[in-house]
């Protein structure tokens, strides 16, 4: 055999086993087209949406849309608000009334104290007096070396009578400023009565006050004790 029929025997087995390779591709391409099919056909048929939100076709059967539940937002707990407090209105202070807690206390009644005892008269002495009146009375102001007459008017209280044989007007204390320091009654006196007894006064060179007391002696008793005072001033 040459070497061209050789090569041309070749060629022809060469044709055969890919024809034969075609036929049985096309043989697995068709039953996996009819197997693809088969699954095609037991699917639910698509749902189609219009595009651009246009209505959809008669022929065409949308299924139902699920309706959508919304999951529970939180509500976030009511905050507190603090009311205002109603601002306060000023009264008058005239018509504010403080209050002030106090406390009732009940005192027990009170005891009765035993009366005090009047007082009792002081009996009558015998030798008393009273001063009805003075003049000049004290306090009085004279210049230096002035001379004037004190007068007491003075009546008798006690239970004797005064006797100018007994009785007389001493200077007894204080400053010597009468030229005399006895002056006799000049009459008898009888209780209830009154008698005015004078004293010569001879004012002092020195400026100053100047106190003088006088009283009624009999025997070593002396009663009704009687007091002058003056001032002693420079003349303008």
């Amino acid at each position: 055999m040459t070497l061209q029929t050789r090569t041309a025997c070749g060629e022809g087995a060469a044709r055969r086993r890919w024809k034969a390779g075609a036929t049985m591709r096309k043989a697995l391409l068709s039953a996996g087209l009819a197997l693809i099919l088969l699954a095609c056909a037991a699917l639910p048929a698509p749902l189609v949406f219009p595009a651009g939100g246009s209505a959809s076709s008669p022929s065409e059967t949308a299924r139902p849309r699920a309706s959508r539940t919304h999951r529970p937002t939180r509500t976030p707990p009511p905050t507190e608000t603090l009311a205002d407090s109603p601002s306060a209105t000023l009264e008058p202070a005239s018509l504010l009334t403080p209050t002030v807690p106090f406390t009732v206390l009940t005192s027990p009644p009170p005891t009765a104290l035993p009366a005090s005892p009047a007082p009792t008269s002081r009996p009558p002495s015998a030798l008393d007096c009273k001063l009805i009146w003075q003049s000049p009375p004290n306090g009085a102001v004279y210049f230096p070396q002035d001379q004037f007459t004190v007068g007491w008017n003075i009546r008798n209280i006690g239970t004797a009578a005064w006797d100018p044989t007994s009785l007389a007007l001493v200077h007894v204390a204080g400053a010597r400023i009468s030229p005399t320091e006895l002056v006799h009654l000049p009459k008898s006196v009888a209780p209830g009565a009154s008698v005015v007894l004078s004293v010569p006064i001879r004012a002092p060179r020195h400026l100053g006050v100047y106190t003088t007391h006088w009283a009624l002696l009999g025997g070593t008793a002396a009663f009704c004790r009687l007091t002058l005072t003056i001032q002693v001033q420079a003349e303008h």
